[in-house]
């Protein structure tokens, strides 16, 4: 499928399905999010898409997402979602997540760890269980969120032009090169907890 015609299958929904689509992905990391939005900036270096609206719609739905999800664990509101098999699964999977990133309430994991797999949903799990105050988490995740969509739709961007493929293409190298700086994201923070504990 062209770029165009996924344009025109999608219309003016583009955007808002990608934001959709990456508020979602903070309770439920396996959704294609990054897809949408590293192909967003193929589709931008394409000229078929603003690259402005791209982040601003990876942006706010980042940020939507932290927020509900912080919201669930701040306010102990999990048991809402125990009321539901798939509700119990996606907890389940959260707490699954906590357990392998550990105790990350600090700020700058609210930072950091977005940018590995499954770290976004845990360090803003761990800082609603934690406590964090409204005020200080707004600005922690507002910052996070605007920088890995700066980064993501840039990877999309620079695929897109530096490979000439078409724009699934290039979102998928763009996924490839993400997975990789995520993996090397995620040794260097083991290494640093393993220092510390050391």
């Amino acid at each position: 499928m062209s770029a165009q015609e996924l344009l025109d299958a999608l219309g003016w929904w583009f955007h808002p399905v990608t934001a959709l689509l990456v508020a979602v992905d903070a309770p439920f990391p396996p959704t294609p999010s990054e897809l949408f939005v590293i192909g967003s900036g193929a589709l931008a270096s394409a000229g078929s898409l603003s690259p402005v609206l791209s982040v601003l719609a990876a942006w706010l739905g980042c940020w939507a997402g932290d927020l509900g999800l912080y919201a669930l664990f701040r306010y102990r509101l999990t048991d809402l979602l125990d009321r539901w098999r798939w509700g119990r699964a996606v907890h389940q999977g959260i707490r699954r997540l906590l357990v392998k990133a550990g105790p990350e309430t600090s700020l700058t994991g609210l930072f950091v760890l977005r940018f590995v797999s499954g770290g976004r949903t845990a360090s803003v799990a761990a800082a609603g269980i934690g406590g964090i105050r409204w005020r200080v988490f707004l600005w922690f995740s507002g910052l996070g969120a605007l920088v890995w969509s700066v980064y993501m739709v840039g990877l999309g961007w620079i695929t897109g032009t530096a490979t000439g493929l078409p724009w699934w293409a290039s979102a998928l190298v763009g996924m490839l090169l993400g997975t990789l700086a995520g993996a090397l994201i995620a040794g260097i923070v083991a290494l640093r907890r393993r220092s510390g504990k050391g």
